[in-house]
């Protein structure tokens, strides 16, 4: 009941300090620099929410299992090179294509997983090693000139950029989105591997004692996240109707960013995938308001540093307080 209650007070600050934002930039966009409130704005910001959210969903999980995954920009970038490669040298219809992507995605979060729950490196160091790895690929099987110059690929089968667009306003990254934070939260809330996740977050040695296959929950989360890596990388390319070795360059701060502003606790074993989308469209708004702005961009990340200090602090201090509150309880009946 206890990590329940954290659990929405920590949503109720998340969306209390969005609902700040959009007051905050309603007001200051009044002032001449355009209509903050105005549909298409709002759904631009949801869109620009869509893939730190889908893929924020995987973190999620990681998290929630005191882990880290800092390699989800560099594993999106090296999918959308392999899909650019298979675009340019091989006449595979579109759905191969996108089929192979999936599958690097889920390739990166098994080797992640590997690192991490087989082999018991420490998530950051494990993660932080295949961040350079699949970047370094990703260089590696750009398309070249003859010169030997690294080259955008265009990618524009009517299909594939198909998947840029939507129904009208409604885009189909949205409808996508929407379905991915559903299912996650479905699986936190409502199934067994759910309940193992934030059972190894609270303690892994615990969770062992219990019976619960701790390297096989940590496995499933880091290969979940590399699905959503695969599916922010191909809408994503889908979207710039192209692919380059810039994809994702410091990207793994933005789905973390978002889960921990949406309270989802770096120690693990609390928060859930709806606070991660409140976090992604903070995020979202925030970058979106300051463009609208015309302000120096430095500004948002100074914000966004300050805010996530705060979160965790919060936590900390939390945490620290039902601990000792614990501690006490059990004293006392203890002396009873």
């Amino acid at each position: 009941m206890k990590k329940m209650n954290q659990t929405t007070m920590r949503r109720l600050i998340s969306v209390g300090m969005l609902a700040v934002l959009v007051i905050l930039f309603t007001i200051l966009a009044g002032a001449g620099k355009g209509n903050f409130l105005h549909f298409d704005n709002l759904i631009e910001i949801v869109r620009d929410a869509s893939i730190p959210a889908i893929i924020g969903v995987g973190v999620t999980f990681i998290i929630i299992t005191a882990g880290i995954d800092l390699s989800t920009g560099s594993a999106m970038a090296l999918v959308g090179m392999v899909m650019a490669n298979i675009y340019e040298y091989t006449l595979w219809p579109f759905k191969v294509m996108v089929l192979c992507g999936i599958l690097v995605g889920i390739l990166c979060g098994l080797i992640n997983g590997i690192i991490v729950a087989k082999l018991h490196v420490p998530e950051f160091i494990g993660t932080l090693a295949t961040m350079s790895v699949y970047r370094a690929l990703t260089y590696i099987i750009a398309i070249k000139d003859a010169n030997g110059v690294i080259q955008s690929e265009p990618m524009t089968h009517s299909q594939y950029v198909w998947l840029g667009y939507g129904i009208g306003k409604f885009y189909y990254l949205i409808m996508v989105m929407l379905v991915v934070v559903v299912i996650g939260q479905i699986i936190l809330r409502y199934t067994r591997y759910g309940t193992n996740l934030y059972s190894v977050g609270a303690s892994k040695k615990a969770a062992t004692l219990s019976g619960i296959n701790v390297e096989r929950v940590q496995m499933v989360a880091y290969i979940f996240t590399g699905f959503t890596v695969a599916i922010g990388a191909i809408f994503t390319t889908a979207r710039l109707q192209s692919a380059t070795t810039a994809i994702g360059t410091n990207f793994e701060f933005n789905p973390i960013a978002a889960a921990v502003v949406g309270g989802v606790a770096l120690s693990g074993g609390s928060g859930d995938v709806i606070g991660t989308l409140i976090g992604a469209l903070f995020m979202a708004t925030l970058e979106n308001g300051v463009r609208k702005l015309d302000m120096n961009t430095s500004y948002q990340y100074i914000i966004k540093g300050i805010i996530i200090i705060a979160v965790v602090i919060f936590d900390a201090v939390y945490k620290s307080r039902i601990d000792k509150a614990a501690k006490e309880q059990g004293a006392k009946e203890g002396l009873e």
